[in-house]
């Protein structure tokens, strides 16, 4: 995930699948919070979604190199990659929906401040939940900033992964036994949660595991599984369908990625962790061995392409986009547990907030080349 402005389609060396599969993410992503499923569609979206963030925690640690910065310097620079367009992201959405709350009457000044306390906290409750979406007069903060959580558990996640990340991948046998770990801790803490009802400050329980996942795409990364090289193309397709088979069978026996939303919007149980492992583990050959596939699809790899190398700020604006084109449109996105709006105009919601993200790209990103080059002079 990136805020960077540079175009990854000049960088000959860099290896689009992943760009691509980061691309086909975040659309996923888009379609899970935006669509209004009739109920036949419910198996489709299980299997699509559960897979979603645990892929991107593993992901995320693919291009990591051991040596190549001390820990310190790799937090500071993550730091800036993640806590700052947190803050500036959420300000400006709080600062759009208070305007519109104040506006309509219905919401009091003190009341948008409680609910941006309640977020910097990740304490949403159930009645945030209910109004996701929901028709309602006035626009609550926390049913636009619900994918914020993972900004959270990723930063502390990569506060850890940097502190241990050189000496855990130095050995196959720390690897497996730090992993091993840190799953178990995230097990025993959603324990904690799974017994008291609520979930903890900051969603420190799923971070150990978000850190496991976060190695286990370094170590992938390491031996270059899924480079370019990694498999043939006939592979490519055995290893997609393989490997959805598999997720298929783990989502319609066990569920599981319920844990990553424990204490944020609904929870499935301590047991989820190791669901979500596997997911994190299979996610990347399925996706990525999907996206070699894409490359040579002349348009629809440099659109994926662009969208990828843009998940954060499309996965950070997506949510509050789509709520104000459903007040404007009447094409509100899908409210948890109900199903009423129709497939088409769910599709329309999400062509419009998708086009809406891309302008806003597209401007921003000139008015910061005209920035960075009037400063170069």
């Amino acid at each position: 995930m990136s805020e960077n402005i540079k175009n990854p389609l000049m960088k000959k060396d860099r290896d689009y699948a992943h760009d691509i599969a980061k691309g086909i993410g975040i659309l996923l992503v888009m379609q899970v919070h935006i669509f209004d499923y009739p109920k036949w569609y419910l198996i489709v979206i299980a299997i699509t979604e559960v897979w979603l963030m645990p892929f991107y925690f593993t992901l995320s640690g693919y291009y990591y190199r051991p040596g190549a910065r001390t820990p310190w310097q790799s937090i500071k620079r993550r730091t800036l990659q993640l806590v700052k367009p947190y803050f500036i992201y959420s300000v400006v959405i709080w600062v759009m929906t208070t305007a519109y709350n104040l506006i309509t009457a219905s919401m009091t000044l003190k009341e948008c401040a409680e609910q941006y306390l309640a977020f910097l906290l990740s304490r949403h409750t159930t009645e945030d939940v209910q109004t996701m979406g929901a028709v309602t007069k006035g626009i609550p903060f926390t049913s636009v900033v619900g994918t914020f959580w993972f900004i959270v558990i990723m930063f502390f996640a990569d506060i850890i992964f940097f502190l241990i990340a050189d000496w855990t991948l130095a050995s196959m046998k720390r690897f497996f036994s730090v992993t091993t770990g840190l799953v178990f801790l995230s097990f025993f803490l959603n324990l904690l949660v799974d017994k008291t009802g609520k979930g903890l400050p900051l969603n420190i329980q799923n971070v150990p595991m978000a850190t496991a996942l976060i190695l286990i795409g370094a170590m992938l990364g390491k031996h270059k599984v899924l480079s370019k090289d990694f498999t043939s193309k006939k592979w490519m397709v055995i290893n997609s369908l393989v490997t959805l088979a598999l997720i298929m069978l783990i989502q319609l026996r066990f569920g599981g990625a319920g844990a990553f939303a424990a204490g944020i919007f609904m929870y499935y149980g301590a047991l989820d962790v190791f669901p979500c492992v596997m997911y994190g583990i299979m996610a990347p050959f399925m996706v990525i061995c999907l996206s070699r596939l894409l490359e040579k699809v002349p348009l629809l790899n440099k659109a994926l392409v662009w969208i990828g190398f843009r998940t954060l700020p499309i996965l950070l604006v997506h949510m509050v986009i789509s709520t104000f084109v459903g007040r404007l449109t009447g094409i509100e996105p899908r409210v948890i547990g109900q199903y009423g709006v129709k497939m088409g105009e769910s599709a329309l919601n999400f062509i419009l907030t998708l086009a809406i993200i891309v302008i806003y790209r597209v401007v921003w990103e000139f008015i910061l080349k005209k920035i960075y080059i009037k400063r170069s002079v």
